[in-house]
């Protein structure tokens, strides 16, 4: 259904150097379209992430999501297969499969889209708001506040968008030793 009303063409042009970014679990999460944005139809961030990042195996019930690799390399693991991205390549994961993935170069620039929207939310309500576009420093990211983990419970459940999963991670021997294999 076209959009009826008029539109300020300046909430139409975003970019990751001025959108509001975040720091979570060592990475720099930079929301492009937010949900509210597209009526939670879908989701893009980027994502700057450092050697060794990324989630344990866990599945996104509900909204299938894609990264398209900017720079970098990652494996991923996509059910009980594994695959390296590069560069220029898009790997989707399909919602309701357990996926998890590691960055395997210095650093991994990708965008990160969900259909239909979720995790934005959750970096948006949990993580620390970046004071620049960079990777956090270790002492810059904090733990969300008993009132922020209340609410994100709350829309969590209200959402009912993922789930962590039990299956085996077959990624473990990338992550380093100071990598913690958890999500919040």
């Amino acid at each position: 259904m076209p959009n009826s009303g008029k539109t300020d063409i300046s909430e139409l042009v975003t970019s990751a150097d001025t959108a509001q970014g975040y720091w979570q679990l060592g990475i720099l999460w930079t929301p492009l379209i937010s949900t509210e944005q597209a009526k939670g139809q879908y989701s893009l961030m980027e994502q700057l992430m450092p050697a060794s990042a990324g989630p344990p195996p866990h599945t996104h019930e509900h909204s299938d999501e894609a990264f398209y690799i900017l720079d970098g390399e990652m494996m991923l693991q996509i059910g009980e297969q594994t695959v390296v991205g590069r560069a220029g390549q898009l790997i989707r994961v399909p919602a309701g499969t357990t996926h998890a993935f590691v960055v395997r170069s210095e650093t991994a620039r990708v965008l990160n889209f969900y259909a239909p929207a979720d995790l934005d939310l959750q970096v948006s309500m949990l993580a620390t708001p970046a004071s620049a576009a960079v990777l956090p420093a270790a002492d810059a990211e904090h733990p969300p506040t008993p009132e922020q983990q209340r609410a994100f419970t709350e829309r969590l459940h209200e959402l009912a968008t993922q789930r962590m999963d039990s299956s085996p991670n077959l990624l473990a021997e990338y992550r380093g030793a100071h990598t913690q294999d958890r999500m919040p």
